[in-house]
């Protein structure tokens, strides 16, 4: 029902006055003493004057821009909200039929009383806008009540009814969330709460990185239920996506010797290929039958990595500092260290050729000349020369300028060192700092020398309580960094740390961070493909790509084309779309592994992006099939509801309805429109100048 109130006129009450006092006089002056009007009867007269005063103040009144005051008078009957769980648990008992069927038929009615407005809506893990159909493969309950009090929250509820079998596998309990309902809330309780012997794998631990050919460590938790003295088999397979034979990487018999069996199984993957691995868990009963077998295989996935980054370890005589650096990288596994004795017996096993294959250069003590002019001709790796006892500093000083020794007898002595508390180019953390100073002496040259461009000082050499400003451990930069280590005597650090910590975890790390820093490098690559490799089927796959320019400044005014390839050698095509100064591209793919190859052009230079992703149906909805009434009668008190059974649907509906205390809720919208957008207004005014027109020309003729 809309009714107005009242006309705003957006000036003051003087400027409305004088339109009228200057549409009378208008009028005046229009009919006064006229000739031709001395014999016209005054009611035609007056007549004439009125309307042409009308036509004026019309006109005028409608320059201060009226508004008519519109007042919509809304009455909100209360509504019942009907959830309906849409998941695949719901038919994944014996009693699926009825919920195919004769469930539906009981919702349909329901849909069609005309006692209260009802609004069924499906969910799994968002409120649905469609047909049941029980396709949903994840339930998250806690997301569905906040979008329900969302979006209900200021809406008349007479109240909500959950249709569930209260199995929820993603998301938190929702009676454990802060989430306001503004109705009671009644739950039907549907699904199947017989413990059946069950075998199931609820979890499996595993890192989504790893490294090629290192250890990768894997923890399973199985479950058993009423099982007891059966024996079961569990089986880890790598799937081999190009072989029809699958590789079998863990087995073990298990005996299950209690009704409620947990029991954690770890064991370690070596991963022989680089890429996305697809390895999977399968449980087997040997004695026992069991109902449910969805969930006795489950997958899980590792994305190799063979990007380690190569380390050549040079040095003229066996030392103990050689074995602690090579352990310590050893040891983290992004680095692969290889490591060879440079004399004249084993020249034949380094190929200098194939120094491209490192990222990283290590020179510990070389004392043949052509080692040192070979390292020195090195223009495109980082190097960290380590000078101790064995260096022979006259023959360093000839073949290379950085770092003159004054006095080349190779004279040594043991000095502490001091940490550089202004050194920036990399974080020491206080453990670091404090074990440094703990730490015991450096055997450091005797000479004096002289650094011949700019270095970033790590260790400063400390006599006594004197800290001097001869640098131990110091970097430098021109088109690749250089970092020297002026003494030896790392191997007493590493012993050092094992008897101060129990552990060589400081200095792994303190040798870890100078070895990264050694290896930091801009990313010279200016197109990403962001992405996460392993992706359930039930919603959408996200890419987003990067493209920067010869500034690298972030541009998306270039076209971007994506190809993915599946395992049947099917090819997608798809094009990104810029959004703000990226690119986003959203599409929904079916299950399977999949290659892509993304390609742009910026001025005829072509940038290309490969990668894996796999598309995957992760089954959540069939590892659990047993119905949690205790949640939804938890949820009913919590909510001043009730719980009822399925199969008097119809009548507990009407029952709730009967006992609902909601009433109709009663309010008024408030809308502006403005007179000038009234038809009616300019007829009015047309017919006032008509009405006018006829009567002079009727009676005056003019």
């Amino acid at each position: 029902m809309m009714f107005f109130s009242s006309i705003i006129i957006n000036t003051s009450f003087f400027y409305l006055f004088l339109s009228i006092l200057v549409s009378l006089l208008l009028s005046f002056f229009l009919y006064k003493k006229k000739i031709g009007l001395k014999d016209l009867p005054k009611h035609f007269l007056y007549t004439l004057f009125f309307l042409r005063f009308l036509v004026f103040f019309l006109l005028f009144f409608l320059l201060f821009k009226p508004e008519l005051k519109l007042n919509n008078k809304i009455i909100e009957n209360p509504k019942l909200v009907f959830l309906q769980d849409n998941t695949k648990s719901i038919i994944s008992n014996n009693d699926s039929l009825f919920y195919q069927s004769q469930y539906l038929v009981q919702l349909d009615s329901i849909s069609k009383l005309k006692t209260m407005d009802i609004e069924i809506i499906p969910f799994d893990i968002d409120l649905l806008d469609k047909e049941i159909d029980y396709e949903g493969q994840i339930t998250n309950l806690n997301s569905v009540f906040k979008q329900v009090s969302n979006s209900f929250s200021n809406t008349n509820v007479g109240a909500y009814i959950l249709a569930s079998d209260g199995i929820y596998n993603e998301g938190f309990n929702p009676l454990y969330s802060d989430i306001f309902l503004n109705a009671p809330l009644y739950t039907v309780l549907l699904g199947d709460t017989m413990d059946n012997p069950d075998l199931s794998i609820k979890t499996i631990r595993n890192n989504k990185i790893g490294y090629l050919e290192n250890k990768i460590p894997v923890e399973i938790l199985i479950e058993a239920v009423k099982m007891e003295g059966s024996k079961v088999q569990l089986q880890v397979f790598n799937h081999q996506s190009e072989s029809k034979y699958n590789k079998l990487i863990y087995d073990q018999i298990i005996n299950i010797d209690n009704v409620n069996y947990t029991n954690n199984f770890k064991f370690f993957i070596s991963p022989t290929q680089h890429g996305l691995q697809t390895y999977y868990v399968e449980l087997k009963s040997i004695t026992h039958s069991e109902k449910n077998q969805l969930n006795n295989k489950k997958y899980f996935f590792i994305d190799i990595i063979d990007n380690r980054k190569k380390i050549l370890l040079l040095f003229s005589t066996p030392h103990p500092d050689v074995t602690a650096i090579k352990e310590s990288l050893d040891a983290q596994d992004q680095y692969q260290v290889d490591s060879y004795w440079v004399s004249q017996e084993n020249l034949s096993k380094i190929d200098y050729s194939k120094l491209d294959e490192y990222s990283l250069i290590i020179a510990h003590q070389l004392s043949n000349i052509n080692d040192i002019e070979l390292l020195s001709s090195v223009q495109d790796k980082p190097i960290w020369y380590i000078i101790g006892s064995n260096s022979k500093l006259d023959v360093f000083n000839n073949q290379q300028q950085m770092i003159v020794f004054e006095n080349q007898n190779n004279i040594f002595e043991f000095n502490n060192v001091s940490l550089n508390k202004n050194f920036s180019s990399f974080l020491i953390n206080d453990s670091i700092a404090d074990f440094i100073e703990m730490s015991t002496p450096f055997l450091t040259p005797f000479s004096n020398y002289t650094i011949n461009s700019f270095s970033e000082i790590l260790l400063y050499k400390k006599v006594g309580s004197l800290v001097t400003d001869k640098p131990v451990l110091f970097f430098m930069e021109n088109k690749y960094k250089f970092c020297f280590l002026i003494g030896e005597g790392l191997w007493r650090w590493r012993l050092n740390d094992t008897y101060l910590n129990g552990s060589n975890y400081i200095f792994n790390n303190f040798l870890g961070q100078i070895v990264q820093y050694m290896l930091l490098d801009e990313d010279k690559n200016r197109f990403h493909i962001n992405y996460e490799p392993v992706q359930t089927s039930n919603s959408k796959v996200l890419l987003e790509a990067q493209l920067y320019n010869k500034k690298f400044e972030l541009v998306n005014d270039y076209d971007v084309q994506i190809e993915l390839i599946d395992s049947m050698d099917e090819q997608y095509s798809f094009k990104f779309y810029p959004v703000e100064d990226k690119y986003s591209l959203e599409i929904d793919l079916p299950n399977g592994e999949y290659s892509f190859v993304a390609k742009t052009n910026i001025n005829n230079e072509e940038f290309i992006e490969k990668g894996d992703l796999l598309i995957s149906n992760l089954n959540l909805e069939s590892r659990n099939l047993v119905a949690d009434y205790n949640l939804l009668n938890n949820l009913a008190s919590s909510y001043n509801g009730k719980i009822f059974n399925k199969n008097q649907l119809s009548e507990e509906i009407d029952l709730i309805i009967q006992s609902l205390d909601a009433k109709p809720v009663v309010y008024y919208n408030y809308s502006f429109k403005s007179l000038i957008n009234y038809k009616s207004l300019l007829i009015l005014i047309l017919f006032c100048l008509f009405l006018e027109w006829f009567i002079r020309r009727r009676y005056i003729s003019y």
